[in-house]
């Protein structure tokens, strides 16, 4: 059977202060807020190797300085926001559904004076339900998934959703009834497709080709779905969220029909650099290249730690935020 949502503490805390660094935006601005915590990651291998410096960083540098001189009157009315990067190693879902829930719970018991989080990580292979959707679109036996894959239903809307190595999931736990925010799911979810898409143009996609499809959720790139997007709220307080295909195993994604949607290709920001095609998946088959099938190449890695970049800064510019960075994974 499908595994039950686990328990969760509420008495989430804040890092400690010292794995912190702090970063700013100012709306209208292009900011890699992960700069600031380069320093602090360094050392850690677990996922990842030797990292080159990225243009993006010396844009934050720049950019974190002159916000901090520059918008004292406009960052009193920015939400505070701590954002855990984790996502050099990889995360089980499990653990980071309950990360959320209990930032969730925090959030709720602080009530106005709350403070914004997110999570960056990267998890094992899992294949994720939706709280409606049906499992006619798992080409397994929920109860017996393939070697290595977990199956979750959780409580986010959409379909059926592959999660693994080489995807960077956001789950942001934002007040959505506070300024600058807006108590609007709609809202909300184009803003996270906002997220996907300022990184993956930040990553070198054609900007032209990025965009949306009307009807259809997510964050594409020339017809391909690159981003997934699902989203959850308890009285405006919003968790699960955003995940981008920045180099995984494309073939992962034959086990599902992804989304529910069989007529149109999953891709990675890897793969649409490589110029090479993803992977159309219906419930009778699947079309995949061989390019597509293949592991992860070794320059992917540096392409992850860009995509972390991107995304932290797509998120900071988005949702107009003052966040402080931390590596370490939050204290229940």
């Amino acid at each position: 059977m499908l595994a039950p949502t686990p328990q969760t503490g509420v008495d989430a805390r804040r890092a400690p202060r010292g794995r912190v660094r702090r970063a700013r935006s100012r709306r209208g601005g292009r900011v890699a807020a992960r700069e600031a915590a380069a320093g602090s990651r360094r050392h850690q291998t677990s996922h990842t190797h030797s990292r080159a410096s990225s243009p993006a960083r010396a844009t934050t540098t720049r950019s974190t300085r002159a916000g901090a001189s520059e918008g004292d009157a406009h960052h009193q009315h920015r939400r505070a926001c701590v954002v855990y990067d984790v996502s050099d190693r990889l995360t089980p879902y499990d653990e980071a559904w309950a990360w959320q829930k209990a930032l969730l719970a925090r959030a709720l018991d602080a009530g106005e004076d709350s403070v914004d989080a997110a999570l960056i990580v990267q998890h094992p292979p899992t294949i994720t339900l939706g709280t409606g959707s049906t499992v006619d679109h798992l080409k397994f036996d929920a109860d017996a998934p393939p070697d290595g894959f977990a199956v979750r239903r959780c409580e986010r809307g959409g379909e059926a959703t592959y999660h693994g190595p080489g995807q960077l999931v956001v789950y942001p736990i934002l007040n959505l009834a506070r300024s600058p925010h807006q108590a609007d799911l709609h809202w909300y979810m184009r803003s996270l497709e906002a997220v996907a898409l300022g990184a993956m143009r930040e990553l070198g996609l054609d900007a032209s080709a990025c965009g949306r499809i009307e009807g259809l959720t997510g964050a594409w790139c020339d017809g391909h779905k690159l981003a997934a997007v699902g989203v959850r709220a308890r009285r405006w307080v919003s968790y699960h969220g955003v995940a981008l295909n920045v180099c995984p195993n494309l073939a992962h994604f034959a086990h599902i029909v992804p989304c529910g949607i069989d007529d149109r290709p999953v891709g990675s920001v890897s793969q649409m650099l490589r110029g090479e095609a993803g992977v159309v998946s219906r419930s009778d088959g699947a079309s995949t290249s061989a390019a597509a099938v293949r592991a992860s190449r070794d320059d992917d890695d540096e392409l992850l730690s860009r995509a972390r970049d991107a995304l932290i800064a797509s998120f900071v510019e988005t949702f107009d935020l003052d966040v402080e960075i931390s590596t370490s994974a939050p204290e229940l």
